[in-house]
């Protein structure tokens, strides 16, 4: 999660209009313009990272999920192997369903210039609406369902519960995942509603509104992360091993995804 923090922050930079003015920043000739021009010149990698940012809280969520309503099957679903795996997949089909991009940004001299699409307005319609009901609306519905699941089931008495310590491990856990749930949909829903209406004119795609909830994406990806690092003890940890330039510990066999939370209240 980290090293997709630091990855937006590097795109953030390198993507014209964000710190370097358009009218700044030298675009290259020849084949790399055209590199340029259809990757960061249209955003194609800035938001590619977000959006697998929004799908990595879905997918945390879910492993939580299974965690305390799955336990026997969390060690095969959620085995090392698998995460990455789930990584690669997310990453693969966030920049498939975005394509759409390298169509409609070109090379012309010195500049990026915008073109019109072979496929036409419905295969642009088509695109958007894909791309934003997969990499966003239903990762977020994923994220609040499983918020809601474990707040109704959550046992209301300790006798209910293993045990004490449990029980204020699992209420760190929903407070964990309410907060990322709130965080990805006052920061994502305004900026990609727009978007997703804008092949029908109803919303302006790069008007002062959009533009200003587009920095509202770019900050939640880049505060999952610390939300996880306060509320989740084995974040900290890895962390601070990173910062510390530590090998992380090591703990036999596929490694699962670390579900001890903070129980501090």
């Amino acid at each position: 999660m980290f090293c997709f923090v630091f990855f937006s922050g590097v795109f953030i930079v390198a993507t014209p209009g964000y710190v370097i003015h358009k009218s700044s920043y030298p675009v290259p000739h020849g084949a790399g313009g055209e590199v340029f021009c259809r990757l960061l010149h249209n955003r194609y990698l800035l938001f590619a990272m977000g959006k697998v940012s929004i799908l990595l809280i879905a997918c945390l969520a879910i492993e939580r999920w299974f965690c305390v309503f799955k336990p026997m099957k969390y060690e095969k679903d959620f085995s090392r192997k698998r995460v990455l795996i789930y990584v690669a997949a997310m990453f693969i089909v966030t920049c498939i369903l975005s394509m759409n991009k390298f169509f409609e940004v070109r090379l012309s001299g010195e500049k990026c210039v915008t073109k019109n699409a072979p496929y036409g307005k419905d295969g642009t319609r088509a695109f958007i609406i894909s791309y934003s009901v997969v990499t966003f609306y239903i990762p977020c519905f994923l994220t609040w369902f499983t918020f809601a699941d474990i707040t109704l089931n959550l046992p209301a008495t300790p006798k209910e519960s293993a045990n004490e310590t449990e029980r204020k491990i699992q209420k760190a856990l929903l407070r964990m995942c309410a907060i990322a749930a709130i965080a990805l949909t006052v920061c994502g829903f305004p900026a990609q509603t727009i978007y997703i209406l804008s092949p029908f004119g109803i919303t302006k795609i790069g008007s002062s509104l959009h533009k200003g909830f587009n920095v509202l994406v770019l900050f939640n990806s880049c505060m999952n992360p610390f939300i996880y690092y306060f509320s989740n003890q084995e974040y900290r940890k890895r962390f601070k091993e990173l910062l510390a330039c530590k090998k992380p510990g090591y703990y036999g066999g596929d490694m699962e995804l670390e579900t001890q939370v903070s129980v501090e209240e």
